[in-house]
């Protein structure tokens, strides 16, 4: 087990990221309090949690929002602020709603993945596992056939179709599953299928943290051997340096050589 990377490592692998899930009010959600200066202090302890039991608040938090990063972390923290109050119930995650659409629907990184770095930001201690994790989670992301996640009773009931997204940003992510679906982008199905996404990265998360919290995470994600060409002479401390990324290159880039 490799709990922790070192700086040179982070920075040729890393990335912090996250999708898009937008769509119409459907819940209320919990009351978070404000946070105040007296909030408790970073790292926050993490409780573990049955990555089963959060998939339906994930996606109907997601619904309620129109906001993938705020389906993420209200379904998490708002499981923990239930469970166990403060300190979990001083974070203010209405303020994650900018993540929707990649940072308020300008396509960039995935609110999912956006949430992933701030949870992981709130509960781990090295920044150097905090950098792997990020990465982790992204490389994950970029890889996985999605979504999985079936609502039993979903707000838009129709057969999703899976799609690789190939990137952590939210407008490559999507565009590859509409090509992949044959629907288009912001419409009611797209936000259906993210927002079944949504499940599915918090399923993910909630798993990662608690592997790594009980000492037993394994890092596994990687970049593919085309990425990996082109940071060794792109890459921070190598011929050219002028790439500073740890996301997949070839869904964007031409082989440069």
């Amino acid at each position: 087990m490799k709990m922790k990377l070192s700086r040179r490592e982070i920075l040729g692998v890393g990335s912090v990221a996250g999708c898009a899930a937008i769509g119409g009010s459907i819940l209320k959600g919990a009351n978070f309090a404000t946070a105040s200066p007296s909030a408790a202090a970073l790292p926050w302890s993490w409780k573990k949690i049955d990555p089963a039991e959060i998939q339906e608040r994930a996606y109907q938090s997601a619904w309620e929002k129109i906001g993938c990063m705020y389906g993420v972390c209200e379904a998490i923290l708002g499981t923990l602020a239930d469970r166990y109050g403060a300190p979990y119930n001083t974070f203010p995650v209405d303020a994650t709603v900018y993540g929707s659409g990649g940072i308020g629907g300008i396509g960039a990184v995935c609110g999912t993945i956006n949430a992933s770095g701030l949870l992981f930001n709130l509960f781990v201690k090295d920044q150097n596992d905090l950098f792997a994790l990020c990465s982790e989670m992204s490389l994950w992301y970029e890889k996985a056939s999605l979504p999985n996640y079936k609502p039993k009773k979903p707000k838009v009931d129709i057969q999703i179709a899976k799609s690789v997204a190939g990137s952590n940003l939210c407008h490559v992510s999507s565009t590859n599953w509409a090509n992949a679906s044959g629907y288009k982008v912001m419409t009611n199905e797209h936000f259906e299928r993210c927002n079944r996404l949504v499940a599915d990265v918090a399923v993910q998360l909630v798993t990662v943290l608690n592997q790594y919290t009980a000492g037993n995470m394994t890092f596994k994600e990687k970049l593919n051997d085309f990425s990996l060409q082109c940071l060794s002479c792109h890459g921070p401390g190598n011929s050219e340096a002028n790439v500073a990324a740890g996301m997949t290159c070839n869904p964007c880039h031409e082989n440069p050589h």
